[in-house]
Parts: structure tokens; sequence; C-alpha cells
């Protein structure tokens, strides 16, 4: 009788485990719960620690904002750049935001003066000060930039694709368009793409056509904080959020010294992210949760 007391405290606690999994789970693991309530405490509490100087990088679109028919109609919650403000104006977090977009669209989308903003995947960036740092584009490739753009508006564009030129790079969007058409003109994007020079590389919904040049988000990443943050960032604490492909890079690239989550609702995805969050709404909760360490 005893026993049978003794244990029944325990057996309520896993029922209430049960009742509450966490938001987040270690990256890989297809046996994880599903996520509802945030529990950063146990992923980051013994990596961030209240006072400690934090560089803070992210991804913009389908992670501080919801993906959307068009890159236009994105925005960003009230609520979200009111906690992005406040860790940025902390005096003791440094924030990144590097976007697939071009650097002035991502910035007029979040609209925050005391973050560098780095756009086409890294290829540009754009300081609080105003100073920029572009990577060098080949001159042969930059000029076939408009022929390229012009083949893939003539034989690829229709039934609700279209391409989106970001001056250095470019995405050719299908989201909206009829399934039917998606694989063919998805293949042929590519071919194109990649017969002017660029890099062609599968996105949500889309593909992009970026400069052939050895660039990436993981290595702007590792430019902004090896010239920006700290000489010693690495012995730093660094978190980064990002919900595509892209963002692999720079996961892989603070792997094992700073913390990354993966924003993918897909338990069997394979990610170089530490844990997966489902959604725009728990990267909100992460930025509260930092917040409340370092304001």
């Amino acid at each position: 009788m005893a026993r049978s007391t003794m244990l029944a405290p325990l057996a309520c606690l896993i029922f209430l485990n049960c009742l509450e999994p966490l938001i987040s789970w270690p990256a890989n693991d297809k046996d994880a719960p599903a996520m509802s309530h945030p529990e950063f405490d146990q992923y980051l509490g013994d990596y961030l620690q209240a006072g400690d100087t934090l560089a803070l990088l992210l991804d913009y679109d389908g992670t501080l904002a919801e993906l959307t028919s068009h890159p236009n109609l994105t925005q960003m919650s009230d609520a979200m750049r009111d906690s992005l403000r406040n860790i940025a104006n902390s005096g003791k977090a440094f924030v990144a935001v590097i976007s697939g977009r071009d650097v002035d669209g991502v910035k007029e989308k979040i609209g925050l003066e005391n973050v560098i903003y780095s756009g086409n995947h890294g290829l540009e960036v754009l300081y609080p000060n105003g100073t920029r740092h572009n990577q060098g584009i080949p001159r042969d490739v930059a000029d076939n930039f408009d022929k390229m753009i012009d083949q893939l508006n003539r034989e690829v564009v229709h039934h609700g694709s279209w391409v989106e030129n970001k001056r250095v790079s470019i995405t050719f969007h299908f989201r909206e368009a009829e399934q039917q058409y998606v694989p063919e003109m998805a293949a042929r994007a590519k071919e194109i793409i990649e017969s002017y020079g660029y890099r062609a590389n599968a996105a949500h919904a889309s593909v992009e056509g970026k400069p052939p040049i050895q660039w990436n988000k993981g290595l702007a990443a590792e430019y902004i904080l090896g010239t920006s943050f700290d000489a010693n960032w690495r012995q730093r604490k660094v978190l980064f959020a990002g919900d595509d492909t892209t963002d692999e890079d720079v996961m892989r690239m603070i792997k094992g010294t700073g913390r990354s989550f993966r924003v993918t609702k897909d338990k069997d995805l394979v990610t170089s992210a530490d844990y997966k969050i489902p959604s725009v709404d728990a990267v909100y909760h992460l930025l509260k949760w930092i917040e409340s360490r370092v304001v």
C-alpha cells in the first residue's frame, strides 16, 4: 500500500508531461513528442545564463514572419518586432538577420536600426551605420544576369509562377503555380539558371539562382561574427534559427559551439540544427525567452 502511495505522484507527473509536450525536440529524433508548450529552459538554460553576452542570428521568411504566396505579403508581427528590438537594444546582444531577400528589402520588412542585415544569402551586408560589404561577382557572370531573367520570363513563367529579381541573385517562385506544371517548369528553370553560369538550388516552392562563388549563409555568418561581434566569437554564446535548406550552412558552421533551431513541422527532416521548433510562433517564444535573459 505504501509503495502504491509513493508511486502515485510520479505517475501523475508522467501524465502531466504527456499532456504538455515540449515545444522543441532533439533535431533528428523521430520518436520525439508533438510540440505545444514552450520549455526552452530545458534546452538553453545551461547554455545562456542571465547577463551573458549573446550573438543572435536569424533568418526572416518562415522564421520571423510566416511564409505567404508572395514575398511582398509577408509581415512580421508587432510582438515579434518588439521582442527583437528589446534584445537588440539590450546592450547584451548582437543581432543579425541573414536572408535570401535583397538586403534593403529585408531591412524594410523588419524596420529596426540596431541590427545588421545580410541579403542574398549573405552576398550583401548592411551595417547600422550605413556601410556595406558585398561579395565580388565575376564580371562575365554578372553580365549574364539580365539575359538569364529574360529567358526565364519567356520560357518558364506561366500558370502562376514568377521570377523575383534580387539584383545579384534570383528566385523562381512556383508556390501559386498549377501543380501539374511544377516539375517541368522547375527542371527547366534549373537548366536555364545553370546555363548562364549561376548555381541553382531548390528552396521552399522555388528554385534559387545564385552567383557561382564560394559563399553561403554560413560563411556570411562567420564573416559577420568575426568582424562585428567579437574576434573570439567561437568562445561566446551564439544562437541561430532558420527554416530553409540554405540555413543549414549556418547550423553546420556553429555546430558544437553555438545552438541552432530549424523551424519545421517535419519530424523526419534530417537537419544539422541542434533542435527543431514547429512554427514562427515558436520562434516568438524563443525570442521572449532570450529577452528574459538579456533585458
